[in-house]
């Protein structure tokens, strides 16, 4: 997967086990770029270009820029739909037999229901429980009691809903240690997410970073975590 845009000299792309880490210096420029890339990744058109083997994919589609790695939101519209999906498939294949046992037992239930009752009683037929999962409000969570634990949860439910999907942190370094950026490295590598971490300020590379830098004047400087050229 590689990243382009027209002040770079050329993609920022993922390597296997290693992190890219876009440093842009000029307040103005580093903003510009973060706000030009969330739009995109709301539908909005930009100079981005996100692409896999050398196709184009859609930002809105593919990209998501966290730039509050506190608040991570699940309000998708997008991720709801696929989440609820796959809910349907697990129910009606994965759980057949307990799915069909409990959507014996509901009918039971309002047999007796109408039984009870003095009056006259009609119910609709038909699948119970789906509805009876929507009317609880069934649907993902964050629950991890660190924020780089929600981080991964949040990363792991987009990756494994959808395909191709790629994570822009901004300003990671000011939120979380060495220690914990290097774990979340570790799962990346492991799970081959692809993440993108924006900075405004260069720090000592890590061990699994590739760092591309435009100072103040726009110039640009590649360097690998041994700080040597690339």
């Amino acid at each position: 997967m590689r990243l382009a845009h027209p002040l770079l000299s050329s993609p920022l792309h993922w390597k296997e086990g290693r992190v890219p880490v876009w440093v842009i210096e000029a307040p103005e420029t580093f903003r510009s770029m973060v706000f030009m890339l969330s739009e995109q990744a709301q539908g909005e058109e930009g100079d981005f270009v996100l692409s896999l083997d050398y196709e184009t994919l859609d930002c809105a589609e593919h990209v998501h820029v966290l730039r509050d790695l506190m608040c991570l939101s699940l309000d998708d519209r997008k991720l709801q739909n696929r989440f609820q999906a796959r809910l349907q498939w697990t129910v009606q294949e994965e759980l057949a037999t307990s799915t069909h046992i409990l959507q014996q037992s509901i009918e039971e239930y309002l047999q007796m229901l109408v039984g009870a009752v003095e009056y006259p009683v009609s119910f609709s037929e038909g699948e119970y429980v789906l509805p009876l999962l929507k009317a609880l409000r069934c649907q993902p969570v964050l629950d991890g009691a660190h924020p780089l634990e929600r981080l991964m949860q949040y990363i792991e439910l987009y990756q494994g809903l959808m395909k191709n999907q790629c994570f822009v942190l901004v300003e990671a370094h000011a939120f979380f240690s060495e220690k914990e950026l290097c774990e979340l490295y570790r799962m990346a590598a492991y799970q081959k997410w692809k993440i993108l971490l924006m900075e405004q300020r260069l720090t000592a590379p890590l061990p699994q970073e590739e760092i591309c830098l435009l100072d103040a004047g726009l110039c640009e400087l590649r360097l690998d975590s041994n700080a040597s050229l690339l």
